[in-house]
């Protein structure tokens, strides 16, 4: 006589004895800002709203390129904050590349940049490079932030008073560094040949 078989195991779902969460239809589709909060309006059975509208952040990102460096803008709802790594506009050095930086903020004022903060971080290139593309990231970021959250007309103003007075605060330098060659010092220039 054969042994009686053993009925199959289930595979791929929950243990025995576990009970799942059901999610009540009204409570689908709406943002919950933590999971405990979408817990709590499941055990409660709350059909209160938990959207994250009202508080909903206003916030932008964009990059400014020179040569091989990058910088990314944050640019989000606040007071006037402007940061590059972690440090106040107002400390970098040296003195003539923080004006540099300080370009967009002196050309448009300080009541443009009042309702925002910028978070930059930059990253490759050297010193002179990092500060152009910071500079390009701030004016494309405050441009996209007044064309996402704020009226078209202040938008347009912004962005041609940048290029009225320099293009490449919105506009990327694609120059680059040609690489160098075999058979001489550089990319264009050869060794020096002698004929007798």
């Amino acid at each position: 006589m054969a042994p009686a078989k053993k009925p199959a195991k289930k595979r791929g779902g929950p243990p025995e004895g576990y009970e799942r969460t059901k999610i009540p239809a009204e409570l689908w589709g709406q943002n919950f800002s933590t999971s405990d909060a979408l817990l709590e309006a499941v055990q409660s059975g709350s059909r209160r709203q938990w959207r994250l509208s009202e508080k909903m952040v206003k916030a932008i990102q964009t990059f400014g390129r020179k040569k091989t460096a990058t910088a990314v803008a944050r640019v989000n709802e606040g007071q006037g904050l402007i940061r590059v790594n972690g440090v106040p506009l107002e400390q970098i050095r040296p003195e003539v590349l923080r004006v540099k930086v300080l370009e967009p903020v002196l050309v448009l004022g300080r009541e443009k940049f009042a309702n925002v903060d910028i978070r930059v971080r930059v990253r490759g290139g050297g010193y002179v490079s990092q500060v152009y593309a910071i500079r390009q990231a701030i004016a494309k970021g405050l441009v996209a932030y007044y064309q996402k959250f704020e009226d078209e007309v202040s938008k347009n103003q912004i962005r041609s008073t940048l290029i009225e007075y320099d293009r490449s605060l919105l506009v990327a330098d694609p120059r680059q560094c040609e690489a160098k060659k075999f058979g001489g010092r550089g990319a264009r220039a050869r060794r020096q040949k002698s004929y007798r």
